[in-house]
């Protein structure tokens, strides 16, 4: 009766009554199942409020808790979860599982920052129309020379008119690079 009670509390209280039950240690409720009273009522503005709250230490054991903040955004409110990610504030969250659903969601460049596979760097970065140039020249810094040139080759494979000029861009930005990697 009494978890029942908070049950209605929390749905009619919102993410400031959620917050609070949370806040002492131990805590009165725990964040999981709060989280599933905002799911039920699919409430997801105030489950993602209450998450971010409740979150906000970024603590190793919460990983699965932030993967399912980020899940949950990413399937409703894309444009939600990439503010999340771009504020940089989880680190223990399922990082091979948030860049699949970012590529479902189709923020190619989160799914890029986040994938590690070249096999799914090469499917996602063929979508150049998707990401901002500046952004993908850029990216091409943090890839090895190896993994950069199959990039490469798989997006004018991709679209030979479209991404020619960006592979141009990034052949100058990186050229020295290119040249003293390869001979060495």
């Amino acid at each position: 009766k009494q978890w029942y009670q908070r049950r209605v509390a929390i749905t009619a209280g919102g993410a400031q009554f959620a917050t609070m039950l949370v806040q002492d240690d131990p805590p009165l409720a725990p964040i999981e199942a709060i989280m599933n009273v905002f799911m039920e009522q699919n409430l997801i503005p105030q489950c993602t409020s209450f998450l971010l709250d409740a979150l906000k230490h970024n603590k190793e054991e919460e990983g699965p808790l932030q993967t399912k903040l980020l899940e949950i955004n990413l399937m409703s409110a894309p444009q939600v979860a990439d503010a999340i990610l771009g504020n940089q504030m989880f680190t223990h969250y399922d990082r091979a599982h948030i860049a699949q659903l970012c590529e479902q969601a189709q923020l190619l460049q989160r799914a890029l920052e986040h994938y590690s596979d070249i096999f799914d760097i090469k499917r996602a970065i063929v979508h150049t129309h998707l990401l901002k140039p500046e952004w993908l020249i850029e990216y091409f810094g943090t890839l090895s020379v190896d993994d950069s040139l199959e990039c490469l080759k798989a997006m004018l494979t991709a679209n030979l008119r479209q991404n020619l000029q960006i592979c141009v861009q990034k052949r100058k930005k990186y050229r020295l690079r290119l040249c003293v990697d390869t001979t060495a």
